[in-house]
């Protein structure tokens, strides 16, 4: 029904209709969620899933015309208008926004139905589900935007709903604090990314992408480094990157749902698309897209090896996406950018399975999340352990899925154009992978249960694991999108993107891949012995290894620096601020000025006695006064 009223039109003219169906569903979920009661989640997921087929539909369409004419537009209304400033509040489908429309609907859907039974006996279940559409609405928004001011307007609103969605059990201290820690650490780059928009507009007089990149060959090299930076800060702040990833790890405390949307599918994804999007300002500086390749390789070994470290099943997961999103940066600081889209849709399959996973498992065992409290649970929960299995070794680089394709295309990109550090670190990396997330696998499911949780733990309902089942099935054939020749995703972006550069040096092709095999197997093999085996003492190697492990754990203490160099000081400023120059000085020179005007009138009442000859004496004295000094004056 939807594909017949849609094939009687163009995209141009319904390609609204993708942000409002979940714009619809938030907005009647929030006004009306406690009447609807279980409709609300069934509503929400209807209102996503429907948006997917719209943007199937609609992709399809723009995939039947030549390559240089794909592209739809559609100008909703005039938004300002200002002399020779104009700004539409326009969207656009092109390979790229199509490409990032089919992830955050396609698994912004599955998502949205396992939450139904995760959130069931939430006493709030109308409003998550209103949240929740409402960041699937921002993010079509942030990617459907066909200039810089309505992405800004979808990035800020991306921004607000994972605040609300982090906090979302706020009755916790812990979880609103770590909402405001996320709305306040992504706030200095989105506060970055801004001025550099204000900048494009001032450059170009516009901030229509078609405008901006049509005249981005007369930019100097020094504008260009300094937009693309500004905007590459927020991508920092948005994908939590070194040194703004801080606030990802304890954004754990939001439902499992939520991490799984927002923190692993969607919107940790959306500063590789600006980058990606925004590529030709990034070409003409140069220097950027170096700066974005160093922060990207930073990012991955040093996310990798804290993952390795932690106990919270989620906080592993959370250092994991860190590190993967900076695979994909590795890959757009070298002109990758096909291979950066495949490697997110890749991960945004495996990553969301894995958090859904989780969340089985944590709902298995009655909520807990301590991986110490685990083992055994293949046995209890056969489904949540097969799925999980999946994600773990398509993250891991398994032969032929998806993350195997996606992670060795980054690697190899690294090793044939030369960059060899790069590709040192790179494949280090993937060494701390195959380890933290073997760790992970084989202390939950692997060996015996370690408590009496795990001993009564129980597999979820179905509403639960169909959507690990899809998932499973999307990381195990997403590696088709780079190898299949017609639906390779690097000639789907050609149009948008162009061609990435081939290099010519590095390893026989054979040999590249036998090494990365051979890490991947090697990986799991010690994996599975140290953690999963029963044959090794893993608990005194980490003893022995202190105080590594619990520098790891605690994120090698880039919070505690934050703290000392930046909040504490910031505290005592502000306590100065009110107490010393607020309170001291300025409010003391008022009090004084007061006090004194009141001693005066104190002072001055007392010649008020009330008697007619003291008066009169005054009034005597005063003209005397007056007559002796005009005397004198003659």
């Amino acid at each position: 029904m939807v594909a017949q009223v849609l094939s009687a039109s163009t995209g141009h003219d319904v390609l609204w209709l993708i942000p409002l169906l979940p714009l619809a569903g938030a907005v009647i979920d929030l006004f009306f969620g406690k009447r609807l009661g279980r409709w609300a989640g069934i509503l929400a997921s209807a209102m996503v899933l429907s948006s997917f087929v719209v943007g199937v539909v609609l992709v399809h369409d723009l995939g039947a015309r030549p390559e240089g004419e794909r592209l739809f537009l559609s100008h909703l209304f005039d938004w300002i208008s200002v002399g020779a400033f104009h700004v539409g509040a326009d969207l656009q489908l092109d390979a790229l926004s199509a490409t990032m429309i089919l992830v955050v609907t396609g698994v912004g859907a599955l998502i949205t139905i396992y939450s139904i039974g995760y959130m069931r006996d939430d006493p709030r279940y109308g409003r998550f589900f209103a949240y929740m559409n409402l960041f699937v609405f921002f993010m079509l928004i942030l990617v459907m935007g066909a200039n810089y001011l309505v992405l800004y307007l979808g990035w800020e609103g991306v921004g607000l709903c994972s605040y609300l969605l982090i906090g979302f059990w706020f009755e916790k201290p812990e979880n609103a604090e770590a909402a405001k820690k996320a709305f306040i650490t992504t706030r200095i780059g989105d506060t970055a990314m801004l001025i550099g928009i204000v900048l494009i507009g001032v450059t170009f007089g516009t901030l229509d992408f078609a405008g901006v990149f049509g005249s981005a060959g007369e930019l100097t090299k020094t504008t260009a480094t300094v937009i693309a930076l500004l905007l590459f800060a927020g991508a920092v702040g948005k994908s939590a990157q070194v040194p703004l990833h801080v606030w990802l790890p304890d954004a754990m405390a939001g439902p499992t749902p939520v991490s799984a949307l927002i923190h692993a599918a969607t919107m940790v994804t959306a500063g590789v698309y600006l980058v990606i999007r925004s590529h030709v300002l990034f070409e003409m500086s140069g220097v950027a897209l170096d700066v974005v390749a160093v922060i990207g390789t930073i990012t991955l070994v040093f996310a990798g090896t804290c993952a390795l470290a932690q106990w919270d099943i989620k906080r592993v997961l959370a250092y994991s996406t860190i590190s993967q999103l900076g695979y994909m940066f590795l890959a757009v600081g070298l002109r990758a950018y096909g291979i950066a889209m495949f490697f997110l849709v890749a991960h945004a399959c495996y990553k969301a399975l894995l958090f859904l996973g989780s969340g089985s498992v944590i709902h298995g065992m009655h909520d807990e999340q301590d991986l110490r409290q685990m083992g055994g649970l293949r046995r209890a929960m056969p489904i949540t352990a097969v799925t999980m299995g999946i994600g773990a070794l398509a993250l891991a680089g398994f032969p032929f899925l998806a993350g195997f394709f996606a992670k060795d295309l980054v690697l190899e990109i690294a090793e044939t154009t030369g960059h060899w550090t790069y590709y040192a670190l790179g494949t280090l990396g993937a060494v701390l992978s195959v380890l933290y997330i073997g760790r992970l696998w084989f202390l939950t499911f692997g060996g015996v249960a370690r408590s009496e949780r795990a001993e009564h733990a129980h597999e979820s309902a179905a509403i639960f694991w169909v959507p690990l089942a899809v998932l499973a099935a999307a990381a195990t054939l997403a590696g088709l999108l780079s190898t299949t020749p017609e639906g390779n995703l690097e000639t789907w972006l050609r149009s948008v993107v162009g061609t990435a550069e081939e290099g010519t040096q590095g390893l026989a092709t054979p040999v590249f891949y036998a090494i990365a095999i051979a890490i991947t197997l090697v990986g799991i093999v010690v994996a599975w012995w140290v953690y999963g085996s029963g044959r090794f003492d893993w608990r005194a190697l980490r003893d022995r290894l202190e105080p590594l492990p619990r520098a790891a754990l605690n994120g090698w203490y880039v919070d505690r620096a934050y703290d000392t160099v930046v909040i504490q000081p910031a505290k005592a400023g502000a306590w100065i601020t009110a107490y010393v120059v607020d309170a001291g000085i300025i409010d003391g020179a008022v009090n004084a000025v007061g006090g004194g005007v009141k001693r005066l009138a104190q002072e001055g009442r007392l010649i008020q006695t009330g008697f007619v000859r003291t008066y009169a004496l005054v009034l005597f004295v005063g003209t005397v006064a007056i007559l002796a000094y005009v005397g004198v004056r003659l």
